[in-house]
């Protein structure tokens, strides 16, 4: 019998290098197929709610035997009209642990407004080169 484990995330958005709080930001949180869990919006403060992700139960990946990460991994999508869209991926979620993620956001600028651009932040780990 499996039992779902889970781990908790919230995100703050800030921009002036998180001086000043975000507000009314569309947060998305997405899991490993890219499909969508939760749609937030930052509170004035720039914070999304506590959201509760499945984390794959930390006795599992102790298994020598096994090959399941200790972790799940998400990806986060910030976007507010004013400010340049900001993507996160690599984020991860541990069995029984609370996370905050914080995220800056970029003003849009003549010089920051490329038409389209994101700004990607790559949180996994650096692989080994071999």
């Amino acid at each position: 019998m499996s039992i779902m484990t889970s781990g908790t995330l919230q995100i703050k958005v800030t921009t002036a290098d998180g001086a000043m709080p975000v507000s009314d930001a569309t947060v998305k949180v997405r899991d490993g197929l890219g499909h969508t869990v939760h749609a937030l919006t930052t509170d004035s403060s720039g914070m999304t709610i506590v959201v509760s992700l499945f984390a794959p139960n930390r006795i599992v990946s102790l298994n020598p035997h096994t090959a399941h990460l200790a972790s799940s991994v998400y990806e986060i999508m910030v976007t507010h009209p004013g400010y340049v869209p900001q993507f996160v991926r690599g984020v991860h979620v541990f069995e029984g642990e609370g996370s905050l993620l914080p995220v800056d956001l970029v003003p849009r600028t003549a010089r920051t407004d490329l038409g389209d651009s994101v700004n990607i932040v790559d949180l996994s780990p650096p692989r080994a080169a071999w």
